[in-house]
């Protein structure tokens, strides 16, 4: 047969096309191949590389303009999906490396619309959750380099039984010619973090915008990934925010300076001082937590804003401990004070940490019976007179009343429960649980069928103390804890003790004698000289002589002790008032705290 010309043009048109589309196969089989990035887990250190859907994926480099498609393979997805059911959530973090070229430097406008965009893809490779950002912006965040290298998360999404939605992978594309260096599976977190060399910036499932206006964020999508309300298994998120180290946002005793946010429609103030890196702010302290937070008053002094999630922080613990819960909510006592009773996560009582001194922690009961039922016996057994070393039985103790608030070391609790052991006393439910709650949490360590102390202290105050005196109390208590766990303090407080006015100082355990309702044992003296400093600071300076003053005025007192009661009022309680201003200064100094308020969060 012999071809003609047209035959022999259509006959190569189709080997040119077979062959095109053959060369075009073996290049999209080749895209469709490993990429060099890799998928990391935080908890083990194997990685595995992800899938490429095209060439700029290919080496995880994107050209100007362009995008890059990444997949998961299955053995990838079993992975992230244990992670996600042992984290109760998890969220997919990339490092990006920003430069602009010489070739973007000609068109590259500081203040121009450069887009940043980095997602998740459904089956069909569709854009599914995105996170945008402004390019040019992002940048200046580099202080005017050419390069900047960020992080940033998105987590992945839930559907309504809690379980993970998976996505077939994951995107970026960026205007500006950019590397993604490494992709990480780990908790979720939303906020942004720019307390550390790489700037990070986290978001919920529903995506959202990456911005450098660091004085609002919005927390809405936080709803999606995080539980909604405090059970003894499920545990509401902390927002957890760092602070500046430029000296011009720490406080002195003369200049406070506050960071002021405003959460939902509620206002909370955050006293800055030198010794205070970060605070912990758990989101059932707030009536609208899930919304946008915003500082309203120097944002300058704030270097992160965190939401995490509190139980990837304790999942294994809170899984632990069944019906009964032992793990403390940490935060500041300004907090704990207005704490909502609604979010208690038992009707009885609260348990919180003091986050900046881990291993104190804070029992808020609903009245004094349930105080009492956790307490009573011990305070008897540790400080009042006539009592002490003893287990009183229900009967014997009948109606008497332990203390209103109350403060407990270590060696004290292990003298306690180590002699309930050995007489094999017949303890309630409530120091029962009291025991474990300690064991879990460092204060004391189990020895067989004894304990020995550990670590911190235990504060407790009530809901039926009325505000005021809440206030005072947990003040007054909490300077206790500081006692307990700080050597330097004791020293400092012994020295005061003992070169302070002799009068002033007879007049003070005078006074505790006179109290019969106090009950200190007035032959302690490490007793004396820890309620002796609580007492000079659990007001602030310039309150401390008239607050003796009053007290040397009462009848009993004035009884009591004539003649010291006389010196204090004709002195004006200056022995006191100078104790108290040397008390203040060292824990200004040390803590950050001054006499009369040991709180720095206040709603």
């Amino acid at each position: 047969m012999k071809f003609t010309k047209k035959h022999i043009f259509i006959i190569s048109f189709v080997a040119v096309f077979i062959l095109f589309d053959v060369v075009l196969g073996v290049m999209l089989h080749a895209q469709k191949g490993e990429s060099s990035l890799k998928l990391n887990f935080l908890d083990k250190s194997e990685t595995q590389s992800l899938v490429s859907l095209d060439s700029n994926s290919k080496k995880a480099f994107i050209k100007d303009k362009q995008k890059a498609s990444f997949s998961f393979t299955d053995e990838q997805k079993l992975s992230i999906l244990k992670f996600f059911q042992d984290n109760t959530n998890a969220s997919l973090v990339i490092r990006v490396e920003m430069s602009v070229n010489s070739k973007q430097k000609k068109y590259f406008n500081p203040n121009g619309n450069y887009v940043f965009e980095y997602g998740f893809m459904d089956e069909d490779e569709k854009d599914s959750i995105v996170v945008k950002g402004n390019e040019a912006e992002l940048i200046r965040l580099a202080g005017g380099k050419d390069k900047l290298v960020f992080d940033v998360s998105l987590a992945f999404s839930k559907k309504n039984d809690g379980s993970i939605i998976f996505p077939k992978g994951f995107f970026v594309y960026s205007d500006l010619q950019c590397k993604i260096l490494s992709a990480y599976i780990t908790p979720s977190l939303v906020g942004y973090d720019l307390s550390t060399e790489i700037p990070f910036f986290a978001y919920s499932s529903n995506g959202g915008i990456m911005s450098t206006n660091f004085s609002s964020f919005d927390f809405t999508g936080a709803s999606l990934i995080f539980a909604s309300q405090n059970t003894k298994t499920s545990y509401m998120p902390e927002f957890l925010i760092r602070y500046n180290t430029d000296p011009k946002c720490f406080s002195t005793l003369q200049d406070i300076v506050y960071v002021k946010l405003k959460v939902g429609s509620e206002n909370v103030r955050i006293k800055c001082v030198q010794n205070m890196k970060e605070s912990i702010l758990p989101s059932s302290a707030f009536i609208q937590p899930f919304s946008t937070l915003e500082i309203t008053e120097n944002a300058v002094c704030v270097k992160s804003v965190i939401l995490r999630n509190f139980s990837n922080v304790h999942n294994s613990r809170i899984q632990d401990q069944g019906s009964e819960f032992y793990i403390p909510i940490r935060t500041d006592p300004g907090l704990m004070l207005f704490w909502n009773q609604n979010n208690w996560r038992s009707v009885d009582f609260e348990l919180f940490e003091w986050d900046r001194f881990p291993g104190i922690l804070f029992f808020d009961t609903r009245n004094y019976t349930i105080q009492d039922n956790f307490f009573r016996r011990m305070a008897f057994f540790a400080e009042k007179e006539g009592y002490k070393g003893r287990l009183l039985t229900d009967e014997e103790l009948g109606t008497m009343h332990g203390f209103n608030a109350l403060d407990y070391r270590p060696e004290t609790l292990a003298d306690y429960f180590n002699l309930a052991a050995k007489e094999k006393f017949p303890l309630n439910k409530e120091e029962r649980l009291l025991k474990k709650i300690c064991i879990e949490n460092g204060l004391l360590i189990a020895d067989g069928d004894s304990v020995k102390p550990g670590y911190g202290a235990i504060v407790s105050i009530s809901r039926e103390s009325y505000e005021g005196q809440r206030f005072q109390l947990i003040n007054h208590e909490a300077w206790h804890s500081l006692y307990f766990i700080d050597e330097n303090f004791k020293n400092f407080v012994a020295a005061i003790y003992y070169t302070m006015d002799p009068q002033c100082l007879g007049f003070l355990i005078d006074y505790f004698k006179s109290q019969a309702h106090l009950g200190y044992d007035t032959n302690d003296k490490f007793l004396m000289k820890n309620e002796f400093m609580a007492y000079m600071i659990q007001q602030k300076v310039g309150a401390t002589g008239p607050y003796f003053v009053s007290r040397a005025g009462w009848s009993d007192v004035r009884s009591f002790s004539p003649e010291l009661s006389a010196y204090v009022i004709n002195t004006n309680g200056q022995g006191f008032e100078e104790a108290t201003k040397a008390l203040n200064d060292f824990v200004f100094d040390n803590y950050g705290l001054i006499a009369g308020d040991v709180t720095l969060v206040i709603k």
